[in-house]
């Protein structure tokens, strides 16, 4: 990669009043072009980290640098560099959606007739051309999410800040905004940091994975390595009927495996890499049962994240 976008050490903050920190010696690197998904519970952190690496709020300690500045002593060149797309913003409801781009814009110390060409494509691109005309009241969830990304894009960013960018989105919509975050850092090099509580949108979109909780950073790693590292694969079993489905379940009960069952498929936690299908055929054919199908299903990390946080 070309250089460091972010680069955080031992970054910490502190609420008053707050018995732990809300961000707690946390350093990291996120490298020029990448798009890295930053996951964690709720309360883990993942907001003030964004608020610090925006500019918005200073450490208590350590050290942050974006585009190579301080976000707080240097914030003219730095927020320049940034586009942050929220989970909600400050509009004015009895505007227009146009008339909100071009106050965002003044408020950027941009000019809107420069502005407006690459404003307007990239509304045209996410299906907001009608949508701009009406007041934002007036508009859907959808529609006012994908407004918060037009406006976060007035300029090509060179880092761009994504807080859950699906919220209120449909699935066209969810993919239709991936499709065109990928273009932009394939065509335009722009930097990415995203948070989704959708974490398959994490795992087709992010090339590593930052993964925080209580504050802390848990991994640090392509979604590849964590499931290596934290995952496992199962064992699904199809069977003739439910009564052979409740055999197959109580055996890998009693091998020390956990089962779940859907009618007559039943899934065997952590059995795919060990060879289990003899002593399950033999156990099927003396009780009387038949197994009509199995395969192989490896960990998400959607699995993989939660198995991770639950232990902290």
């Amino acid at each position: 990669m070309a250089g460091d976008m972010v680069d955080a050490a031992e970054l910490t903050k502190c609420y008053r009043g707050k018995a732990t920190p809300a961000v707690d010696g946390v350093s990291f690197e996120i490298n020029e072009g990448e798009t890295v998904g930053l996951l964690g519970p709720n309360g883990a952190g993942k907001t003030t980290l964004m608020k610090m690496i925006c500019g918005v709020t200073p450490p208590t300690s350590g050290r942050i640098r974006v585009l190579g500045r301080d976000p707080v002593e240097d914030p003219v060149v730095t927020k320049h560099g940034i586009g942050a797309m929220h989970q909600s913003g400050p509009y004015d409801q009895m505007l227009s959606g146009l008339d909100n781009l071009k106050i965002a814009t003044r408020f950027r110390g941009l000019s809107w007739r420069e502005t407006e060409p690459w404003a307007m494509e990239v509304a045209a691109y996410l299906g907001l051309t009608d949508a701009l005309q009406r007041l934002v009241f007036q508009l859907s969830g959808g529609q006012r999410q994908r407004l918060q990304l037009v406006r976060a894009l007035l300029t090509i960013p060179r880092l761009l800040v994504l807080d859950e960018p699906s919220a209120g989105l449909d699935v066209a919509g969810r993919h239709q905004v991936e499709r065109f975050v990928h273009w932009l850092r394939a065509e335009h090099g722009v930097t990415v940091l995203w948070t989704s509580h959708h974490i398959d949108e994490i795992e087709r979109n992010c090339q590593r994975v930052l993964v925080i909780s209580q504050g802390r950073v848990l991994r640090f790693a392509q979604p590849r390595e964590l499931i290596r590292e934290f995952g496992g694969s199962g064992l699904v079993v199809t069977t003739a009927d439910q009564v052979a489905a409740k055999v197959v379940a109580e055996w890998a009960d009693g091998a020390g495996y956990l089962a779940t069952v859907d009618d007559t498929e039943v899934r065997i936690a952590n059995a795919g890499d060990h060879d289990v299908l003899p002593a399950l055929v033999r156990h099927c054919s003396d009780a009387g049962v038949a197994i009509s199908s199995f395969g192989t299903v490896t960990d998400s990390l959607e699995q993989v994240f939660l198995r991770m946080t639950e232990k902290g």
